[in-house]
């Protein structure tokens, strides 16, 4: 058996295509194009993610607030006095709980706990010891360190965690927002091709 030599196919054109082959091939093209497109998101997805922001912001806003009003309030008015400490437990984390204090207030000896400022209590008090107070006299039991009144926390950690949050959920809203625009002036694009 021999050899069969290859024709050489110089000037060669295919025939021409139907118009019917022509747009069925552009048809398969298209149905390939949105095949491989990403699914786009959905409005219900954007809106949730925006409410968690807000859920989140909510209660950074919840410790920031009433903590900035607290010492606001105990700078323009607030009493200072020696207290002495009577309990101060630990939570399960190891942090500072609710720190008792007894001082000699407006109606004679009170006992109260301290405020927290921003979800979060002085360390280092124990029990027996004696810290500076600040408290009100319109309400002796809105009471808090003179340390923390004079110079308060910049940051705490559960402000620091709902912060960061809100942020993180914020800028998720704003990046899914964008990307479902793209992605349907992309179907746009295609469909009209």
């Amino acid at each position: 058996m021999g050899k069969k030599k290859k024709r050489s196919r110089v000037g060669w054109t295919s025939p021409p295509k139907s118009a019917e082959q022509v747009s069925s091939e552009a048809e398969s093209r298209r149905r390939h194009l949105q095949l491989k497109q990403p699914p786009v998101p959905k409005r219900r997805v954007i809106l949730g993610v925006f409410a968690l922001s807000l859920v989140i912001g909510g209660m950074f806003l919840s410790l920031l607030l009433p903590s900035e009003s607290l010492v606001s309030d105990l700078r323009s008015r607030g009493i200072s006095v020696w207290a002495e400490v009577t309990a101060s437990p630990r939570d399960k984390y190891g942090n500072p709980g609710n720190i008792k204090v007894k001082f000699d207030g407006p109606g004679g000896e009170m006992e109260t706990s301290l405020y927290d400022w921003g979800g979060m209590r002085p360390e280092g008090l124990v029990p027996g010891g004696l810290v500076s107070v600040t408290y009100d006299p319109r309400d002796p039991a809105r009471v808090l360190t003179t340390a923390w009144v004079k110079s308060p926390p910049m940051m705490t950690m559960p402000l620091l965690v709902g912060l960061l949050g809100f942020l993180f959920f914020l800028a998720g809203t704003v990046f899914i927002t964008i990307r479902r625009r793209v992605l349907l002036k992309r179907r746009e694009q295609i469909a009209a091709s």
